[in-house]
């Protein structure tokens, strides 16, 4: 709710003589994002939200230098106000800001994920904590229905799922996934799937899912409804809302509509329990899958036997 840490750019001064005004720096690009694919890891990448905001308020700022001395010399001219449009872009930005820190600081929260489209539903319940959490995940793919848990302690993840999640999440031969279904397997960084199944977990991975340019704000029965669109890249775009509490800025509700290739992807995210803490310990037991002589499936590891996706490394 996946990472750049760039939010920080250079401005050239303007020209700053007599009756010019210093003029605003543009607006970056937007924060790039990817179509959501397995468990809508990329509406996202939170960090570069930060330049787009500095840049928005700077809009919202009237700077000008007001001319000195006699009137025989050029005639003073200040910065026009700012227009109504630009005015409440400022206000979501600023707004948008101030619930993504909220977020990012809290100690946990309880979501529920839904991601509907073209290749079916996937759905993802999940608690999230500042180092760790849990998901349960439910999706389609041409293994068949999958369903597996993923629980993430002190950097490890650990996996139990039905035969169809062994064989795409972790790349375990089908004829050895029906005696590993239902036994819990630790995938350590490094190991072939870890970058499949560790992002997400966290409150700043699951923040980074709210992906949103902002672009207004309205009032409903629960706070503020921030309105925008996700953030384009690679052919995608669309519209997307965040709900805000009046009060604590914290999300309530993310809704976001992708449409790349002529493909339309709606996910819908409901947040509940804020600063509460996942109790996520590491399951007795475990199998380590560099045991389990488990390898990279058609199409990569995650990919629902999608063999024209990219390849994991």
């Amino acid at each position: 709710m996946n990472d750049l840490r760039s939010d920080h750019f250079d401005v050239a001064p303007g020209p700053q003589g007599p009756g010019n005004a210093v003029a605003p720096p543009p607006p970056p690009p937007p924060p790039g994002v990817q179509p959501p694919q397995r468990r809508s890891r990329s509406l996202l990448v939170a960090a570069a939200v930060a330049g787009v905001l500095i840049a928005g308020v700077a809009v919202g700022v009237p700077l000008g230098l007001l001319s000195r001395g006699s009137g025989s010399g050029p005639s003073s001219r200040a910065t026009p106000a700012p227009s109504a449009a630009s005015a409440a872009t400022v206000q979501a930005r600023a707004l948008y800001q101030q619930a993504i820190a909220a977020a990012n600081s809290s100690a946990g929260f309880h979501y529920v994920a839904v991601s509907t489209g073209a290749n079916g539903t996937q759905r993802i319940a999940g608690d999230a904590g500042q180092d760790g959490g849990t998901q349960a995940i439910t999706m389609g793919s041409t293994y068949g229905p999958e369903q597996f848990s993923l629980v993430l302690v002190s950097g490890t993840v650990y996996f139990q799922g039905n035969s169809p999640a062994l064989q795409d999440q972790l790349g375990v031969p089908a004829a050895n996934a029906p005696g590993l279904v239902g036994k819990w397997i630790s995938v350590s960084s490094g190991d072939g799937p870890y970058g499949i199944v560790a992002p997400g977990i966290t409150v700043g991975d699951q923040v980074q899912e709210t992906g949103l340019v902002p672009t207004s704000t309205t009032q409903n029965n629960t706070g503020t409804r921030i309105l925008g669109t996700v953030p384009a890249q690679q052919g995608a775009t669309g519209p997307a809302h965040l709900d805000v509490a009046s009060g604590t800025h914290l999300p309530i509700s993310y809704v976001a509509v992708v449409s790349a290739n002529g493909t339309a992807t709606t996910s819908t995210t409901a947040f509940t329990k804020w600063g509460t803490a996942p109790s996520a310990t590491a399951p007795s037991g475990a199998v380590a899958w560099s045991t389990l002589g488990a390898s990279q499936p058609p199409g990569g590891y995650g990919s629902g036997g999608n063999t024209s996706a990219t390849p994991q490394a």
